[in-house]
């Protein structure tokens, strides 16, 4: 018999294990004791003793020890008794606190004493957004509100004048039935007629959820769609700075897949398609018909449902989460009075959008009779915001460490540009404020209070933020919260250590649940599983004996990108569908690893045998983050390891991970299954975040590139990247913009517009714009040189994008001495109308090319799409007398109407059968949104067919910038109208690739047909996009250099 006892470990084997791991642990604590150095407190700013004394935090103190006879030394002592005595503070609040309407009794405080399901203040009514708007809190002829909108336009309101727009808006909101706890969802930009929206919405005891334009279709539906929403306002005017396609169409593509529907309401006066049956209003005439006499305020329980807010767990689908009426309101009240001093004599300005609590946040400010300023658009300089600032006389300013840092690397010094002489406080709140952001501010704002804030959407608060009395450090928030026990766990129990953020006690902002989480399972796994009877908010958090805190970013897996929560879970349900990917790990990097920003998001990606992570990998996985979710999902840095850390029962450690990226020694490495892969994780040298020095740009247009593709691989953490690969596909977006730009004009002495890297997308064409004479006329920019030479030039047209770009590297590998010309569609730049016909293009087309070669032969080339417009180019130019010596179509497509009815049929049968496959596959529920959106395209279809856009973009135009979108949907119409004619010019060359397109008929018996002196087909391996990217790029080069050689 097997004798098992001889198998098993010694004492002396179990010591040394443990003794190791209490090595390792130890390890790990010194490295993290690097990081927290609070020995090394650097104070920044002191307030004066004249301004402690008559802050409003100093008035609320005094008058708080009055009432108990209690004495306080400093705000630790009062903290520590308002959080042990939550209670008598929280109804001390409330009571003192002037101008709030409320009604009824404010005892009992607090029924219950779990933080789980405490309920404060049951037998108190009030109504949110009559406090927010109360006049005892400041006069009718008091500013209110100042829209400021990205075209320079602004507006402003008193606050009589928007209590008045509220009341008539509610009134007829009412009117058309919107009741008491009805759920409304809005897709608003941060201007006056979001903030008049909310609160109408919220007058009446409906629940509101927000979200932004440039929010994805899907990630909208992700939070929208289980709320069964009755009423839906939205922002529909395109505006210049959009970049994800038709707003109206987008706006369309949401409401369509909302049933419970009675109304949309358009915020602005651009109307959507007609494919939208649902009743329509504009919001300015139903502000126009209400009538403010009819209008009365209604109370509700202090716990009504006020907004629906949404965050990311780190499996799969956004929670969405109820916060009450009255919890929020007086935590805003409490936050915006004594923690930020705000009254009537403040103007606050917090950056934000409304997919982000912070919008909330500012919203409420108007209940302290602060006017809140707002803004409707990108940062599209460096200093747009600091304009702000200075023109609105600003005196308390919100950001965020990522606009901090890009003025830092521009090397704005918005103190001695703009005159801040009324801004006493910022604040910065999205992400880990770092020490050196905090002399940068001191430095080159001014010295002032700069408030670090941190909480979150799940609490729609903080736990720590500023405070009036204290002095300012480096790198930390100034205190804990008023009335919550906030504290640093680790394994359960406080520690001065980093430790996992918990509060202990109850208090009123804590969420009412998640929507539809009937049993509250799903709530007590989010906050209260990982320690009993404590909130656990997911951050690592440090404190200084004093109270101080320092934040250390995320301790779960969620990630937290430039202020929005998001799921990794989401991440890898989009990343699922790239063949490419075995496994992948998306964790966040802190810190001196981080580099510029103080930190990034990192995607670890574990590849199939054969694949390589290259450009066009990398291209791929930005481009569907953002087309199947959202900008948010997009990493900063995407790297490929060769392995993940595994646990012994296959679950993947996103600690160990993360652990890794950070340069940290691994926790509980005994419990991986491959502990050895972290090395490899730790030391990848796109992770180290090694200083490269830049290459000198030069004059020429090749020292310009090397500099471009260097400064490139810089802020993209990528490697190669080239020269035809796209910023935005890339992962860009407007705050990184600014920073390059900012780059570029400090070594080329070219300031450049944001706006450029629209037109510019490129290294090559944005080197192009560099080089080039800031005079120059860009009106030959349809035709474009690809490449010199010598002899008659071979003419390549643009696909579908209206670009020539993807074609570059093949114009460069033809071995012919040739010259290059490409022919770019017209509306690229944004300033002409894109053209919706073929013949018209070819028309344009032939005028160009006739001024670089005035007669023939020709030689024509076209890559998809630009194979039609190369064709009907050589149909008029043999109409016109002129021969044609070569005219390639590389693998061109028609409109599957001009097909021969037996392909026709052929296809058809296809498509039906697949459609039939797919639907099959669905749901009830899901069936009728199938049907519904194929419903939409057949219309789209027939739209396009009478020469029209689609409503709604394809696929492939969805997240691309307004030009190069509507340049792509005319080509849609161009190819949906085109049908070729018998061509009588000589021989076509067709290039075909091997793998049709799933979605489209067999183009050949079209060519067949219509090729009079024959069709000469040349295949070649792979999809159609393959045939201009290695390495099917040579062999078409190949077979397009022995034709030209032929001729």
């Amino acid at each position: 018999m097997r004798d098992f006892r001889s198998e098993l470990p010694s004492t002396l084997q179990i010591y040394n294990a443990v003794q190791l791991q209490v090595l390792r642990e130890m390890e790990r604590q010194n490295a993290i004791r690097e990081s927290a150095q609070f020995y090394l407190r650097q104070s920044l700013y002191e307030p004066t003793p004249e301004r402690i004394s008559r802050s409003r935090m100093t008035r609320f103190i005094d008058s708080f020890g009055k009432l108990t006879g209690e004495r306080f030394d400093d705000y630790s002592a009062f903290h520590d008794y308002s959080a042990r005595k939550y209670r008598l503070f929280w109804q001390c609040f409330l009571e003192s606190a002037e101008g709030l309407e409320w009604s009824g009794m404010a005892e009992p405080v607090c029924v219950g004493d779990e933080i789980e399901t405490a309920r404060f203040f049951p037998n108190v009514e009030l109504n949110y957004a009559e406090n927010l708007l109360a006049p005892g809190i400041a006069p009718d002829d008091a500013a209110a509100l100042v829209a400021c909108y990205a075209d320079g336009a602004r507006v402003a309101y008193t606050r009589g004048e928007l209590r008045e727009r509220v009341i008539r808006l509610a009134q007829s909101l009412r009117e058309l039935g919107l009741k008491p706890g009805d759920r409304v969802v809005a897709i608003m930009r941060n201007d006056a007629e979001a903030i008049t929206t909310a609160l109408a919405v919220t007058a009446l005891g409906a629940t509101l959820s927000t979200a932004a334009p440039e929010n994805g279709v899907q990630a909208i539906l992700d939070r929208f769609a289980p709320l069964a929403p009755r009423m839906l306002f939205a922002h529909t005017m395109q505006r210049s700075f959009d970049t994800a396609g038709a707003l109206s169409a987008h706006v369309a593509a949401v409401a369509a897949a909302l049933p419970t529907l009675t109304d949309i309401v358009c915020l602005d006066e651009t109307p959507l398609p007609s494919t939208v049956t649902t009743r329509q209003h504009e919001v300015r005439e139903l502000i126009a018909l209400g009538d403010p006499a009819r209008f009365t305020w209604r109370r509700f329980p202090f716990n009504h449902p006020l907004f629906i807010m949404f965050s990311s767990g780190t499996t799969g689908k956004p929670k969405c989460i109820v916060h009450g009426a009255g919890g929020t309101l007086i935590e805003h009240v409490k936050e915006h009075r004594l923690h930020s001093d705000f009254g009537p004599d403040d103007k606050l300005f917090f950056f934000t959008s409304c997919s982000w609590m912070m919008w909330n946040w500012q919203l409420s400010a108007l209940a302290s009779g602060v006017q809140i300023v707002t803004y409707d658009g990108p940062v599209a300089a460096v200093d747009t915001l600091w304009r702000i600032v200075a023109n609105e006389r600003v005196t308390v300013f919100g950001t965020s460490p990522a606009y901090l840092k890009m003025n830092e690397d521009a090397g704005l010094e918005p103190g001695v540009l703009y005159d801040l002489s009324a801004l006493r406080a910022m604040m910065s709140t999205g992400a880990v404020l770092y020490d050196t952001q905090f002399q940068w501010v001191h430095r080159h704002v001014k010295p002032l209070q700069l408030q670090s804030i941190s909480g979150g959407t799940d609490i729609i608060g903080c736990f720590v933020l500023g405070n009036p009395n204290l002095p300012v450090h480096a790198g930390e928030a100034q205190c804990k919260t008023l009335g919550l026990d906030v504290q640093a766990f680790d394994h359960g129990a406080p520690t001065n250590m980093p430790g996992e953020l918990v509060c202990t006690n109850p208090f009123p902002s804590r969420p009412l649940g998640f929507f539809g989480d009937n049993d509250g399972s799903r709530f007590h796994k989010a906050y209260f599983a990982e320690n009993a009877g404590v909130w656990t908010h997911g951050d690592v958090i440090e404190f200084s004996p004093d109270g101080g805190a320092r934040l250390h970013g995320r301790s779960d897996g969620v990630l937290n990108v430039r202020g929005i929560n998001v799921s990794p879970g989401e991440i890898y349900r989009i990343l699922s569908e790239i063949p490419e990917i075995r496994q992948a790990m998306a964790v966040p990097q802190t810190g001196s690893r981080a580099g510029d920003g103080g930190q990034r998001i990192v995607l670890l990606l574990v590849l199939r045998d054969g694949a390589q992570l290259n450009a066009t990998l990398a291209i791929r996985i930005r481009r569907e983050l953002t087309r199947n979710g959202s900008a948010a999902l997009v990493p900063d840095v995407i790297v490929q390891v060769a392995g993940l850390p595994l646990t012994h029962n296959g679950k993947p450690s996103e600690a160990a991970a993360r652990d890794a990226v950070n340069g940290l020694p691994a926790r509980n490495v005994s419990s991986l299954a491959n502990p050895d892969c972290l090395e490899g994780i730790r030391d990848h040298p796109l992770l180290s975040r090694a200083a490269t020095e830049l290459p000198a740009p030069g004059e020429s247009a090749d020292s310009i590139e090397a500099y471009l593709c260097a400064l490139w691989e810089q802020y993209f953490s990528f490697s190669p990247i080239g020269r035809d690969d796209n910023f935005f596909e890339l992962g860009g977006h407007s705050l990184l913009a600014a920073r390059m730009l900012a780059d570029i004009k400090r070594t080329t002495n070219r300031t450049l517009p944001i706006a450029t890297l629209i037109v510019a997308p490129t290294i090559a064409r944005l080197a192009a714009v560099i080089a080039a004479d800031p005079s120059m006329s860009a009106e030959s920019s349809s035709l474009v040189q690809m490449r010199a030479g010598r002899g008659r030039p071979l003419f390549m047209v643009h696909s579908i994008t209206g670009s020539v770009m993807e074609c570059l590297t093949l114009a460069g590998t033809l071995q012919s001495e040739r010259p290059v010309y490409g022919l770019q569609a017209q509306g690229l730049d944004g300033d002409e109308v894109p053209q919706r016909s073929v013949e018209d293009m070819a028309r344009a087309y032939v005028l160009r090319m006739r001024g670089v070669q005035p007669s023939g032969p020709y030689a024509l080339v076209g890559y998809s799409f630009g194979g039609l417009v190369a064709f009907e180019i050589a149909q008029q130019l043999v109409k016109a007398g002129e021969k044609i010596e070569m005219l390639c179509l590389l693998d061109t497509y028609v409109h599957e109407r001009c097909l021969p009815l037996t392909a026709w049929t052929r296809y058809q049968a296809s498509m039906f059968a697949y459609r039939m496959r797919e639907f099959r596959a669905l749901g009830g529920r899901e069936r009728v949104d199938y049907v519904r959106g194929k419903a939409l395209a057949m219309t789209d279809r027939v739209r396009m067919r009478f020469g029209q856009t689609a409503q709604r973009p394809g696929p492939e135009a969805r997240g691309l910038p307004k030009p190069l979108m509507l340049v792509r949907e005319s080509m849609r119409v161009a190819m949906t109208t085109y049908k070729p004619r018998r061509y009588l010019g000589g021989p076509i060359v067709y290039v075909r690739a091997s793998i049709q397109q799933d979605d489209r008929g067999d183009p050949l018996p079209v060519w067949r047909r219509v090729a009079k002196h024959g069709l000469r087909i040349m295949q070649v391996e792979g999809r159609h996009t393959d045939l201009v990217v290695e390495p099917q790029l040579a062999t078409v080069a190949l077979a397009l250099t022995q034709v030209l050689s032929s001729i």
